[in-house]
């Protein structure tokens, strides 16, 4: 059973069958794809309405690997120290996260924090209340996205 992705270096969904390369976690080899929100393998039950993991696709991996500075195919250094337990994500000072808006950054310790934040259509989301109706994205992917050089640049004709 295959489950979606979104790619943070191009900017599209993908499909998974289980087994994904985390470069950033400090993987080597593809490991088992899991649910943020349960903390179960994602091919264990119905995960449909939880998030999605953002993730390099196989298809932009090398494109993502030269971005970050390193030869496509040559380990990634973790980013977390030994003496810490592994997290795909951490705040400002390292400590460990479960996840961040992508519209205020702010960071959630815990998957209930996640969830409060996002309920009641992200009523706690002071930006993303602002910007719900002004048809654009979250400003943390608009950076990201700029960083890697994918958005269109404007001008003045």
């Amino acid at each position: 059973m295959s489950h979606r992705h979104f790619c943070n270096f191009a900017g599209h969904e993908w499909e998974c069958e289980g087994t994904a390369l985390r470069l950033l976690a400090g993987d080597t080899s593809p490991s088992v794809c899991m649910c943020f929100t349960h903390g179960v393998p994602i091919e264990d039950g119905d995960h449909s309405d939880c998030s999605i993991e953002l993730l390099a696709c196989p298809e932009h991996l090398d494109e993502h690997m030269l971005a970050m500075g390193y030869l496509p195919g040559s380990p990634v250094p973790s980013p977390v120290p030994n003496d810490q337990p592994s997290t795909m994500f951490q705040d400002e000072h390292g400590n460990p996260i479960v996840g961040f808006c992508l519209w205020c950054n702010k960071d959630f310790y815990t998957v209930e924090e996640s969830e409060a934040h996002q309920a009641n259509e992200m009523a706690a989301c002071e930006v993303f209340q602002d910007l719900k109706d002004k048809n654009c994205g979250p400003p943390i992917l608009e950076k990201i996205f700029e960083q890697a050089g994918l958005l269109e640049e404007e001008t003045d004709e």
